[in-house]
């Protein structure tokens, strides 16, 4: 990841609204890109929260935006937030750009508003908060590229988080050298509705223990995918070529490339506070996911967690990728390795799941270009990445390893730390398995890498 990485992005890739970078006066030492839509008190709560930065002032990119097809109420909080945001900057100035910006001012630093939510200048049809992100961080990256931003990250937040006082200090201490990405550690918060409460708490389970699964299985994938809690380098978020402009799950595709070009820091310090909240901005996440559960009390009485052996049999997949590179490119001894005669492991439909993939043609035109076990190693974990993980754990559950009940599950699982528990208190299985997560900050997630390479 060079210079010349940033130049190819910002020439052929970047988004039209980043030039406006080159009419912001001054200099920042840290820049914090929010999408909002439909945001109404909630943006103004985030801005709120936005701490002085530690080296300097700070530029934050609010990127209000919807689609022509939006909820007529969309388009109502949208021209709402855009007038409070100009009746309380102490100064405004206009930029000139194919869509509209401005420049405002706020407490704590300057703010770019980049206005996709106005006739003639909506998101394209079937896009969204994906383009929203790149639009801002396009803007950040040539900030950067002109040396206007002195700190080497472009932070991303969501118009419903509440950031910690030393928010862009935990960015500080990781080192330039191999790092592509950080992501801040998380809690939600709970409001009064009881029902939706307990979804957020259910969901909150269900993230934290799909990674620490991952992580318990060797997997260089096991972090959040979280867009609300993502701090980017920006040579890595050039190599990657941005954000995807999809209207959801950007975060997690991002991030699927970025962990092949460098480490992903997993931060230990005081958390991002996520609005526990329904939502229909996109259609899957965190809001749809609360949405689901809340309007569906058989699914929070049933609500069930992946089975723990289905980490089992992907650590167990993970030695045979490890194995093969080790034995130059034998995949047939690998797999010999896998445990058979036990009732507590499926060899065959693990194979099967596998071969539906298409994994082992892969790993043989992997074997063939790789002339060292690393390299090997390399591209066996760049092909079977954080996407085609999912697709395997969903086929191992569909194919005969069903999923328990969370109680079940979180007290049968060896990465919980919680075997054996009989307890049922959700919010103490909520903070028992954020403690436990937190444990993982101390190593990297992340692709091996290569010398040379």
């Amino acid at each position: 990841m060079t210079d010349k990485a940033v130049s190819k992005y910002l020439a052929r890739y970047a988004e039209p609204e980043s030039f406006a970078a080159e009419e912001l006066p001054g200099e920042f030492a840290h820049t914090l890109i929010v999408p909002a839509y439909g945001e109404g008190q909630s943006l103004f709560d985030t801005l709120g929260s936005v701490p002085r930065g530690p080296a300097g002032d700070t530029l934050v990119v609010v990127v209000l935006n919807a689609r022509e097809d939006a909820p007529p109420e969309k388009h109502e909080v949208n021209a709402e937030a855009r007038r409070r945001l100009h009746e309380t900057s102490s100064e405004t100035r206009e930029i000139r750009s194919p869509h509209p910006v401005s420049i405002l001012t706020y407490p704590n630093g300057r703010v770019v508003l980049i206005d996709r939510a106005l006739p003639g200048h909506f998101l394209p049809e079937g896009q969204g908060v994906g383009l929203a992100r790149k639009i801002g961080n396009d803007l950040g990256l040539r900030l950067h590229a002109a040396g206007r931003l002195t700190t080497p990250w472009l932070h991303n937040t969501d118009a419903d988080a509440l950031l910690p006082n030393d928010y862009f200090d935990q960015t500080l201490s990781i080192p330039a050298e191999g790092n592509a990405a950080a992501l801040y550690f998380f809690e939600h918060a709970f409001g009064e509705d009881e029902t939706l409460a307990l979804a957020a708490r259910l969901y909150e389970i269900s993230l934290r223990y799909y990674t620490l699964g991952l992580a318990w299985a060797g997997s260089p994938y096991a972090y959040q995918a979280m867009g609300s809690c993502l701090a980017v380098r920006p040579d890595a978020y050039a190599e990657v070529r941005g954000f995807p402009r999809k209207n959801a799950a950007e975060d997690f595709y991002i991030l699927d490339k970025l962990a092949k070009v460098g480490s992903i820091s997993r931060l230990a310090g005081r958390p991002v506070i996520l609005e526990g909240r329904l939502s229909d901005r996109v259609p899957f996440g965190t809001g749809k996911a609360l949405s689901d559960l809340s309007t569906k009390r058989r699914a929070l009485a049933e609500f069930r967690l992946f089975h723990p052996l289905v980490f089992a049999h992907v650590a167990a997949w993970l030695r045979v990728l490890s194995a093969t590179a080790l034995a130059s490119g034998r995949i047939e001894s690998a797999l010999e390795q896998l445990p058979r005669d036990t009732p507590f492991f499926r060899a065959d439909l693990l194979i099967e799941s596998l071969e539906r993939m298409g994994a082992f043609p892969v790993m043989r035109e992997a074997i063939e270009r790789s002339g060292d076990a690393a390299s090997m190693l390399r591209a066996f974990h760049t092909w079977f990445d954080a996407f085609r993980t999912l697709k395997l754990i969903h086929a191992l559950r569909d194919g005969g390893l069903p999923s328990l009940p969370y109680v079940e599950a979180l007290a049968e699982a060896p990465f919980t730390g919680l075997t054996s528990t009989t307890e049922d208190d959700v919010e103490w299985l909520r903070r028992a398995l954020a403690a436990e997560e937190r444990t993982l900050a101390a190593a990297p997630a992340g692709l091996p890498v290569v010398t040379g390479s």
